[in-house]
């Protein structure tokens, strides 16, 4: 299949300062929005899964969001770079409002689950798109300014889906936590079509579909075997899906080193900027989308506070995260150099996951708010420096995929650090409780996994097991942080060896 973009001889037309606002707050808007269906459902699952029944698929009502999402964005990114990125960002967004439609007037958990799926292709397209549009629009030597407040919504809205979620559901039907989006999604598309007009220099391209087909399956298998791979990672259904993603990455491997427009140019891998770049937002998105993840169930479980409560606990690494995103992305337009900012907030963050890996069920907001905030700098500082970093060092033909490519790293790190944490969580919670629990503390067929309940259950459980199963979480939680801590410093590690190359002052051609 042949595509051919619209011929334009000129460069991308400059915006008044008015109209790039409007264009970039619309497109802000798409991003949160995008980010919070990652997160906000989860603290809705029981209210929904008691209204739709169907307690066993609960589970997959998240699952489709993220398969569907990871495998939508880098080929949803390709795709904006061969048709223009306008076009492609207006369907993506139009895609997500009617999947967030259909998940609002669901009246089954399937139903619900299938219409998560649709949502995640566009909140997969948005992702790739806006970042991407951005880089067009802005040069590298000013895009620090806009990529910082880009970077913190993004990744702020991910980390305050759960408090929205539970404000929402304290207040509102669940429903509604799907149904908001449609008014606002509509008013960012108007405004988009409105005043977002970008040139799109016309050449011809093959479409591989071939590459495209085996990177689904590669990304799709990989984002199921984590799922699955919480209840067990020896199971055959695990090692079939791991099989079938090693098998599926080598074809997609040597089927990309063959064709002649590739989803993926291997060559951007060769570029040391992007490799390393893609790296670090790995090792920055397990922590902002997998490890810190646990600390919710920390505070409700362990803590006994409201999910409402528990989501201003967290308030701190939102507050880094939009911090080292704004703040930081200022100073990079400032000083024109990215290397120092990773640098210095990785260190911060080292020590912040250092200290939560010794916590205490004891501990209040005042005791978490540094080592909260010191991770939120140390993700928002990566965000932001990897995205101005990637697209100031590719070329501007492949800056969508590039910025896609990177965006999937980060989610391929969320799933696998939610995955791994997910067993190490569980396995130690499970050994504390059989070497702690008082004798007779449970019946002869009753599993210790039976008293890991309701935050409201467990608080009723009589004293002597209460201690004892609030004491196995709150070790839980922090062997997790043990263990997400070296993974940390090797993003310290990789920041320190990131080259550092002049922030252009233009965007070059367009495409």
């Amino acid at each position: 299949m042949t595509v051919a973009s619209q011929q334009a001889t000129a460069p991308t037309p400059a915006l008044s300062q008015r109209q790039l606002w409007i264009v970039l707050g619309s497109l802000m808007i798409g991003t949160a929005l995008s980010a919070l269906d990652t997160t906000i459902v989860s603290v809705a699952l029981p209210t929904i899964t008691g209204e739709l029944g169907g307690f066993e698929q609960f589970a997959w009502v998240g699952t489709s969001y993220i398969l569907v999402s990871t495998i939508a964005t880098p080929i949803l990114g390709k795709l904006g770079d061969l048709y223009g990125r306008r076009r492609m960002v207006l369907a993506a967004i139009t895609i997500f409002t009617v999947g967030s439609l259909l998940c609002g007037v669901a009246q089954t958990m399937w139903q619900l689950i299938l219409a998560r799926g649709v949502q995640g292709l566009g909140g997969g397209g948005i992702q790739a798109l806006t970042f991407a549009i951005l880089g067009e629009l802005v040069s590298p030597r000013e895009r620090g300014r806009y990529m910082g407040l880009y970077t913190g919504i993004y990744a702020g809205s991910a980390v305050a889906g759960p408090l929205l979620g539970g404000w929402m559901i304290g207040n509102f039907a669940w429903p509604w936590i799907f149904l908001i989006n449609v008014p606002i999604a509509a008013i960012a598309i108007v405004a988009i079509m409105k005043t977002l007009h970008l040139p799109h220099v016309r050449r011809e391209a093959k479409l591989d579909l071939t590459g495209g087909l085996l990177l689904a399956v590669c990304l799709g298998s990989l984002t199921l075997a984590l799922e699955f791979g919480r209840s067990g990672w020896v199971r055959s259904s695990v090692l079939a899906l791991v099989i079938i993603c090693v098998l599926a990455l080598v074809l997609f491997l040597i089927n990309e080193s063959r064709v002649p427009e590739p989803i993926v140019p291997l060559d951007l891998f060769r570029n040391r900027v992007f490799a390393t770049s893609t790296m670090m937002g790995f090792v920055a998105g397990s922590v902002a989308f997998g490890s810190t993840s646990f600390l919710s169930l920390q505070f409700q479980d362990a803590n006994f506070i409201s999910p409402t409560k528990a989501g201003l606990f967290l308030s701190p690494l939102m507050v880094g995260v939009m911090f080292g995103s704004a703040f930081g992305g200022r100073l990079i337009a400032k000083t024109g150099r990215y290397k120092f900012l990773p640098v210095t907030c990785l260190s911060c963050a080292v020590l912040g996951c250092a200290v939560l890996s010794q916590i205490s069920s004891s501990w209040g907001f005042v005791t978490l708010f540094l080592p909260l905030l010191a991770i939120g700098l140390g993700n928002g500082a990566t965000f932001t420096t990897t995205s101005i970093a990637t697209q100031n060092a590719i070329d501007p033909k492949v800056l969508g995929i590039g910025t896609a490519t990177l965006i999937s790293f980060r989610s391929l790190g969320g799933s696998l650090a939610l995955a791994i944490g997910g067993s190490v969580f569980n396995t130690t919670v499970a050994s504390r409780l059989r070497a702690d629990l008082p004798a007779g503390a449970l019946g002869k067929s009753q599993r210790v996994s039976s008293l890991i309940r309701s935050p409201d259950q467990i608080e009723a459980l009589p004293v002597a097991i209460r201690d004892v199963v609030v004491q196995a979480i709150t070790s839980a939680t922090g062997r997790v942080f043990l263990l997400t801590t070296p993974v940390v410093f090797l993003g310290w590690l990789l920041a320190v060896s990131l080259p550092e190359l002049p922030l252009r002052s233009s965007n070059g051609p367009s495409e």
